[in-house]
């Protein structure tokens, strides 16, 4: 038995099976269930959309035999006749291959004609943008003034290349390009219609590879059955496209954001070993700093293909909204300047390598007072004798403190060898606790990825030597080594100590920094949104002129620096 392509054989034949056209097929129904039939239709679009599926379903309906209807049976002779592609009254004509004037009337002397067997005598010209000027003067005439008994349905991908007078005769119909989701979904319908095993990683590239068309990604479907030997996984189908899976395009921002130049290297060594399509790398790496950008905006609109959110979800948090930009311009330079590049390996790699330098080396905050705490001594060097309190006063350099304060120091302060290494002692010599982590939080010396990520860590307890905090699932997945060890040494550094820690999972962190942020951020608005409403000459205009104040329009001034 000889195999059929997918393209063919999930060929849509009824209108219920359109997917993606819903605004062309609500039309068409709606026109054949009330029986007003247009003499002739214009489908446009491009590649592989539905234009001459959705005409031979029109054909269909219009000729079926138990009626004019919206639903026609596809079992009758008419309709095989038409799925078959031998109904008599049935032209099918591709104007690319005959295009010119002659061919075109030897056509139209068939229109005069009474149907043979059918209600409707139709004729489908596709590509009809191909006809040569002398051809469209020659179908005109008929379009005017077209028999009751004739149907023109015409189809092209280039309706700007078609004469106005010939569009002005015609219902035009524009069938959109299928977004990724619906590919998607039709994609991993017909698996598993097929029994084929699938990860949604693999589909999900097919899916915007395809860039719209249905039959594009039908055809990419069976090259990716062949090549992966009828199991289709995201690796596989990433090296039959030349591109990278995107669980590795989000390894490559990421060690971009963390500017962790020897993993970033490490993996352009990777890519220039594999032979990949650059521009298309750049697209992925452009549409995955796209979902990264929607997801710090709103996190429920992220992507429009299901995939693993979580990832781009965690990576979001690692970076400011202008950083991002940063990162989405520059790739977009990268990518108009590709080809100027000596080579496109070469190209690629300075790309992502500016990227990771062009992004600022700090961030910023506003608790300048708190983030100077690290500049100050983490030891210091306290004798306890049985010196005067003056004497200590003036070891500490503290003589605007109170008498009290020194004495209360010198009690719980041991004596200290003048060393760098830590020294393990009692944990709760040093003040840490739910209410002053938040502090504690900003006055750490960490870089940008880490102070992000570590931000939506909650404090738990302390047990001896070891501090617990939890930590959201999907923040936990990307704490990597680098993260855990930069925030250790910080933290033993601001308390002069050797601190193990701990994370545990939570789905709740209420008293995380970052959630802190937020709180403190809402209640500002709150506070500003309040003292204008309250302000009298507000109100007096309010009352005047029957105004109303549009919230999101109250923001703080910034200060100029």
């Amino acid at each position: 038995m000889s195999y059929q392509v997918l393209a063919r054989k999930w060929r849509p034949k009824k209108f219920e099976e359109v997917v993606g056209q819903d605004h062309v097929v609500k039309a068409l129904s709606n026109s054949l269930s009330l029986e007003k039939i247009h003499h002739a239709y214009l489908l446009t679009g491009t590649r592989g959309v539905g234009k001459t599926t959705i005409a031979r379903i029109l054909t269909k309906s219009l000729n079926c035999e138990k009626g004019l209807t919206a639903s026609p049976c596809d079992n009758c002779s008419s309709c095989l006749a038409i799925s078959d592609g031998h109904a008599m009254d049935f032209y099918e004509v591709d104007a690319a291959s005959r295009r010119g004037v002659e061919e075109t009337q030897q056509l139209l002397e068939t229109v005069a004609h009474m149907p043979s067997s059918s209600r409707y005598k139709v004729y489908l010209i596709d590509e009809v943008h191909m006809l040569t000027n002398h051809s469209f003067n020659a179908l005109l005439k008929t379009l005017e003034e077209p028999p009751p008994h004739v149907i023109f349905i015409l189809a092209t991908t280039e309706p700007e290349n078609i004469p106005a007078t010939v569009l002005s005769r015609c219902l035009q119909f524009n069938l959109k390009n299928l977004p990724p989701k619906i590919l998607f979904e039709q994609l991993e319908y017909i698996l598993q219609e097929e029994k084929i095993e699938y990860d949604s990683g693999s589909i999900t590239q097919i899916a915007r590879s395809g860039r719209g068309s249905l039959r594009d990604c039908l055809t990419l479907l069976d090259q990716g059955i062949v090549f992966c030997n009828g199991s289709l996984t995201s690796k596989q189908i990433s090296e039959m496209l030349g591109t990278l899976a995107y669980e590795e395009v989000y390894s490559l921002l990421s060690n971009i954001i963390d500017r962790d130049s020897d993993a970033l290297l490490n993996k352009l060594r990777e890519i220039s070993e594999s032979s990949l399509d650059y521009q298309r790398l750049l697209d992925l790496v452009l549409e995955a700093i796209q979902s990264l950008t929607i997801a710090q905006i709103e996190p429920k609109a992220l992507m429009d293909v299901p995939v693993d959110k979580s990832e781009i979800v965690s990576l979001s948090n690692l970076i400011s909204p202008e950083d991002a930009q940063v990162l989405y311009q520059t790739g977009l330079i990268a990518k108009r300047d590709l080809d100027l590049a000596p080579d496109q390996t070469s190209g690629f790699e300075m790309a992502m390598i500016r990227m990771m330098l062009f992004l600022p080396n700090k961030v910023s905050t506003s608790e300048d007072e708190e983030l100077s705490i690290k500049k100050q001594p983490t030891k210091m060097k306290i004798l306890k004798d049985k010196k005067s309190d003056e004497e200590v006063k003036s070891h500490l350099n503290l003589k605007d403190q109170n008498d009290e304060l020194i004495e209360d120091k010198v009690r719980k302060t041991e004596l200290e060898d003048d060393q760098t290494t830590f020294k393990k002692t009692d944990i709760k010599k040093f003040f840490i606790d739910k209410a002053s982590w938040n502090d504690i939080f900003l006055s750490l010396d960490l870089t940008p990825g880490t102070r992000q990520l570590i931000s939506h860590c909650s404090f738990s307890h302390i047990d001896e030597l070891v501090v617990y905090f939890s930590l959201p699932e999907d923040k936990l997945k990307l704490l990597g080594g680098k993260h855990r060890k930069e925030f250790q040494e910080s933290l033993c550094i601001k308390f002069n100590k050797e601190l193990d820690i701990f994370y545990e999972p939570s789905a709740h962190n209420e008293d995380s920094p970052n959630v802190i942020k937020e709180k403190i951020s809402q209640q500002k608005q709150q506070d500003l949104e309040n003292s204008i409403r309250d302000d009298p000459n507000v109100q007096l205009i309010l009352n005047d002129f029957e105004a109303n104040i549009i919230d999101s329009s109250i923001k703080e001034k910034n200060e100029p620096s």
